[in-house]
């Protein structure tokens, strides 16, 4: 509904004030400007972005730490710990499993990657092969 163009500005305002309830009246008027400026469709990117300014503020670095298997939770802590040391700020990490890795590790923190994974490894190979 919020993207639909059929829905006048006042409909979506109306529906998203409901939403909010009157608990936050800031967070409401917030939501009835965004309508009114015809940004509704948008809300989805305002809360991705408010969330990064939050983290940013509080020194988070929110990391998606990508293995070829499930770690322990031990080896989980184990790792953050070393990225908060080397980047001195909080760590809120994220663990997914991708079995083509082979073995090793993917971080990703926003658009930085530090591939340390089998198959990146292989991969760098082949290109450094291919140019020689």
């Amino acid at each position: 509904m919020l993207r639909n163009p059929q829905f006048d500005p006042a409909t979506k305002a109306s529906s998203l004030a409901d939403l909010a309830g009157d608990d936050e009246p800031l967070f409401k008027n917030f939501l009835h400007v965004v309508a009114e400026k015809e940004r509704a469709g948008e809300i989805e990117e305002i809360a991705k972005e408010f969330e990064r300014l939050i983290a940013r503020e509080e020194r988070r670095l929110d990391v998606e730490l990508i293995t070829a298997r499930e770690l322990t939770d031990e080896e989980a802590d184990a790792i953050v710990s070393q990225i908060e040391k080397a980047a001195g700020r909080k760590v809120d990490a994220t663990r997914s499993v991708d079995p083509e890795l082979v073995g090793g590790i993917v971080l990703q923190a926003g658009s930085y990657r530090a591939d340390a994974s089998v198959r990146g490894r292989l991969e760098r190979l082949r290109q450094e092969l291919v140019r020689s």
